[in-house]
């Protein structure tokens, strides 16, 4: 895989291997919490330290909707930006206006495989192997994948 800036600062993500496109184009489906009461704590947490129940009755109301709606925006330009691949195509290009929703949905797929697989620190150790055989094992390999290109992306952007 290459990936290379265009003259607008985007980048363009060209050969990329076959088993890095499926790993790429699960990132919006694994943004989605599919109502899993761990993923909706960990992307959606309460306010800590605070036991008024009016506190955390205002913070669904009014946080937590312009939350989602951020997010799931941020995955729509991921899911946009990937259609490539959906056809067959082995590269695609990140505009440079859409950094921040790709860094979003990144950072949400991870947040999200972690607290749905209950993925650990030891489980990111990189010197430890874990089978990608399993969906628990697939779900490490994709937070490492993920986490390398945020900060692919963030090493970019800060140039």
């Amino acid at each position: 895989m290459t990936i290379v800036r265009d003259e607008n600062g985007g980048f363009i993500f060209e050969d990329v291997e076959p088993q890095l496109v499926q790993l790429f184009l699960a990132i919006p489906r694994s943004t989605r919490p599919e109502d899993n009461p761990q993923v909706l704590d960990r992307l959606y947490p309460r306010p800590t330290g605070a036991s008024d129940p009016e506190l955390h009755e205002e913070w669904e109301q009014f946080v937590v909707p312009e939350l989602r709606e951020t997010f799931e925006e941020a995955t729509t330009v991921v899911e946009r930006d990937l259609k490539p691949l959906q056809g067959g195509a082995s590269g695609w290009v990140i505009p440079r206006e859409h950094m921040d929703a790709w860094l979003n949905a990144l950072n949400q797929a991870r947040l999200a495989l972690a607290a749905k697989y209950a993925v650990t620190e030891e489980d990111m150790d990189v010197s430890a192997p874990y089978p990608v055989e399993d969906e628990r094992g697939l779900a490490v390999a994709q937070i490492h994948v993920y986490g390398l290109l945020q900060e692919c992306l963030i090493r970019y952007i800060e140039e």
